[in-house]
């Protein structure tokens, strides 16, 4: 009589650790997008000073936290780590810009802190593509089919969009270098700034619910294809 499989004794709890991870990255993503925006906008930040300085750097922390979660699982896929790592990079630069939101609010004539968060808002952008290569790569080493086909298919897309956004920042800052810009850039150029709420729903929301239902729908091919095996 064959014998039951049986996985190896690190693998389920380094896939707990996936488990939890993904599930704060799910979390961590729309906090951090409502924590940047509020404290931006809004004059909660010095209201609740100092809560408000502290709410950035703990709302960004979860999405480091969240990809440390996931590096037990497979250290020997050296494709799976590089990408990994790539992610975890990002999301450390995050983590140390985010205190400059507070201060932007605080002074926004300040032109470096202008700057600054200008460049969490880029970095942030690479950190949502490194993430979406993160959960193409660990949903190769899951054993579900659809899963894997989604998580190809949609994290491409996601990048592709994502990939917008440095190429308009790319764009503005050549702009700024020409004293007589053309007519036609100009024209283009207010049509783009009429339209920046459909633009932000395109390049930035879209990408970013697609990429936190690649981490729920990884987080329940987990519990589907391992934990109730072991019922």
């Amino acid at each position: 009589m064959d014998e039951p499989q049986t996985q190896p004794p690190d693998l389920l709890p380094s896939l707990a650790k996936v488990v939890r991870g993904t599930s704060i990255l799910f979390w961590g993503l729309p906090i951090a997008l409502v924590v940047s925006t509020m404290s931006i906008i809004s004059n909660w930040t010095d209201a609740a000073y100092p809560l408000g300085l502290l709410l950035p750097p703990v709302a960004f922390g979860m999405l480091w936290y969240g990809l440390h979660m996931l590096g037990p699982f497979q250290p020997q896929e050296r494709v799976w780590q590089d990408a990994l790592g790539q992610a975890k990079l990002w999301g450390l630069v995050n983590l140390g810009l985010s205190p400059f939101l507070h201060w932007h609010h605080r002074a926004p004539d300040e032109l470096y802190f202008a700057y600054l968060v200008w460049v969490l808002a880029l970095t942030f952008v690479f950190y949502l593509m490194s993430l979406n290569k993160v959960l193409a790569r660990l949903a190769a080493m899951l054993p579900d089919e659809t899963l894997r086909l989604e998580s190809q298919l949609f994290s491409k897309m996601n990048r592709a969009l994502l990939s917008m956004i440095p190429v308009g920042f790319g764009l503005m800052f050549l702009l700024s270098f020409l004293n007589d810009p053309p007519v036609l850039i100009l024209r283009l150029l207010d049509i783009a700034l009429s339209m920046r709420p459909w633009l932000f729903m395109a390049f930035v929301l879209v990408p970013l619910s697609m990429s936190m239902s690649l981490l729920w729908k990884t987080k329940e091919a987990i519990y589907t294809s391992v934990f109730n095996e072991n019922r």
